[in-house]
């Protein structure tokens, strides 16, 4: 398990190696949580839904050392071997968004909140008061006194893992951000505004089963292939094509002796759909649960996270799934939430496919949201 919680923090340190070195989370202070009490909670509409993760290949960096050409060649290659890994991955998402419509993971998440309503009692530090939702795509700008919760849902690589992820920040006008760092000259300007509290929660699922590579998989591999590479009339690519060669090149792997990531997903991803969603629905639940109650649990919390911390085991929980506190790096004082049945290293490659219905959701919000403009005007 520390394994992947220390790599969690390692790619945070590489991301975010061009800011100041500290902690990304943002704790209340004692006088903050009296003074917060009863707060409301404004859930951030997810638009995206659940994603699919792949690998896109991007060899421009590389070709443009070989001039133009180059750059035309390895250009003609990225479009060949991402060709079929982008439709594919398009295509799980637009089956999981038929299980599971992005208004359904909002109503989750809202009911998730709504449940610790009536776990607080006032007076005891920051409680949920009331929920609602807001569309950052119409009105960007922070909630005033909210507790803001942006989530993201992404479906590893190979299809084995379903990871939530959820950034929650609060600010209020009346209450400004005072940095708890010391610093040997003035404190970098990322420290001077912003968010009072701010924290990041990552939940992943339970970790589906590799399949076993034998005949019969691989010739259901090569049938899948070839039907993902018809066309909307169900005709094969024509000779000579992107689509033709990149079909090639997925059916010559389907022929060797080792199941990669992208064909394990060919037939996982069908776990997540199958029994309308009920996996899918199970695991989201579980990750919306884990979610608001460790949100207020944080709210309440005072400690300051440090650079050079050491993880925490924070609870242990039947089927051995854990619930880690990050130590170390600037993802210090975030939570992990990791089955205890992983197997493999879970990646979830530089790109996310969203589906159809939700790229036509977020059109349809930035359309309608100039048409608005234009008639304020």
């Amino acid at each position: 398990m520390r394994i992947v919680a220390c790599a969690l923090a390692a790619l945070s340190l590489a991301a975010c190696a061009s800011v100041p070195p500290v902690p990304n989370a943002r704790p209340l202070n004692a006088q903050q949580i009296e003074a917060l009490g009863g707060t409301s909670v404004a859930v951030s509409e997810n638009n995206g839904g659940v994603m699919k993760s792949w690998f896109r290949q991007d060899s421009s960096a590389a070709a443009a050392s070989q001039g133009l050409l180059g750059v035309l060649v390895g250009a003609a290659i990225d479009g060949i071997m991402n060709y079929a890994p982008s439709r594919r991955a398009r295509g799980v998402a637009n089956e999981l968004a038929e299980v599971m419509p992005a208004d359904v993971l909002n109503e989750s998440l809202v009911r998730a909140f709504n449940s610790q309503i009536a776990s607080g009692a006032p007076g005891e530090g920051v409680v949920v008061s009331d929920v609602r939702t807001v569309q950052k795509l119409t009105s960007p700008d922070a909630v005033d006194d909210a507790l803001e919760v942006a989530t993201s849902y992404l479906l590893s690589e190979d299809a084995s893992t379903l990871q939530v992820s959820v950034t929650l920040t609060y600010e209020n006008a009346a209450i400004p951000y005072v940095t708890p760092y010391t610093f040997e000259g003035a404190p970098p300007k990322t420290e001077l505004t912003g968010p009072l509290y701010r924290n990041t929660f990552t939940y992943s699922s339970e970790q589906l089963p590799v399949p076993v590579l034998t005949p019969e998989l691989r010739e259901r591999l090569i049938a899948s292939i070839r039907a993902n590479a018809v066309d909307e009339n169900g005709a094969p690519p024509a000779e000579g094509t992107d689509a033709f060669k990149s079909m090639t090149k997925e059916l010559e792997e389907a022929n060797d002796d080792r199941l990669t990531k992208a064909e394990i997903a060919i037939f996982l991803a069908r776990e997540w759909t199958k029994d309308n969603g009920a996996l899918l629905r199970a695991e989201i639940s579980n990750a919306h649960a884990f979610i608001a109650r460790y949100a207020l649990l944080d709210m309440n919390r005072t400690a300051i996270p440090s650079l050079n911390g050491v993880d925490e085991l924070v609870e242990t929980l039947p089927g051995g799934r854990t619930v880690r506190r990050i130590g170390p790096g600037t993802m210090a004082g975030s939570y992990v939430s990791l089955p205890g049945n992983v197997s493999d290293f879970v990646t979830y490659g530089n790109a996310a496919a969203i589906a159809e219905v939700n790229e036509t959701r977020i059109r349809n919000i930035q359309e309608q949201a100039r048409a608005a403009r234009s008639t304020a005007r």
